[in-house]
């Protein structure tokens, strides 16, 4: 019926192929929406349990040198992670190397032409939501349910662990979560201020993105002017 090619015009029901630039755009709509989104879950998950998600002991002294010294010590406690990351690119394990490859191929190219500003704008709202989730509430809300006898390790442990799951890509991506999310668990249990893991989860993230941006290898095959 459709022997001359000319006679039956096939539209794509999908569009044309979207551009590296419209996939980085979609990419950060929905990385900045569903991380805001978890800021909202986290109040209605702190209201229903009874425990306020932006516990912050710098805030509540209305000092605004307190709060400053918060995000200073956030960005200094960043530091130590940053030197993991580094040190996790140059690492001669074969499943770390499996890991980058995945990161390279299948993650790094969806935002590949975000700008830094983006880039930050993704790390602020996951510092937000998943903080204000994570550790704001559930760590909290453990904490609070075991008592001060019981201590902080089981509390942090539980949340690093969910943590560490709800960002499952590979096992080893789960356990290096997981590790993050118990360092970010014990700055806010010493401190008792949900700014620092914030600052220090904002920071992390965006200068992760950043280098996978700057420094994952270019494929062709994903990526289109």
């Amino acid at each position: 019926m459709f022997d001359d090619e000319d006679d039956y015009d096939y539209e794509d029901p999908y569009g044309p192929e979207m551009t590296a630039r419209e996939r980085a755009e979609g990419f950060i709509r929905t990385a900045v929406l569903f991380e805001s989104a978890l800021a909202f879950v986290a109040v209605g998950l702190g209201w229903f349990v009874d425990v306020a998600p932006w516990i912050s002991a710098s805030w509540d002294s209305d000092s605004v040198s307190a709060v400053l010294g918060a995000i200073g010590l956030g960005a200094l406690a960043t530091l130590p992670l940053l030197v993991a990351f580094m040190g996790l690119q140059y690492s001669d394990i074969q499943s770390l190397g499996e890991l980058q490859d995945y990161m390279d191929r299948e993650i790094v190219p969806l935002f590949r032409e975000a700008t830094l500003l983006e880039l930050g704008m993704i790390s602020l709202a996951a510092g937000l939501g998943e903080e204000a989730l994570f550790r704001g509430v559930i760590q909290s809300y453990l904490h609070q349910l075991m008592g001060p006898e019981a201590g902080p390790a089981v509390p942090i442990l539980l949340t690093s662990l969910l943590f560490g799951l709800v960002h499952f890509v590979t096992r080893e991506y789960f356990i290096i979560s997981a590790v993050m999310g118990a360092y970010l668990g014990l700055w806010f249990y010493y401190t008792g201020d949900i700014i620092v893991p914030i600052v220090i989860h904002t920071l992390y993230d965006w200068f992760a993105l950043a280098y996978m941006k700057k420094y994952a290898p270019v494929d062709d095959e994903n990526s289109s002017d």
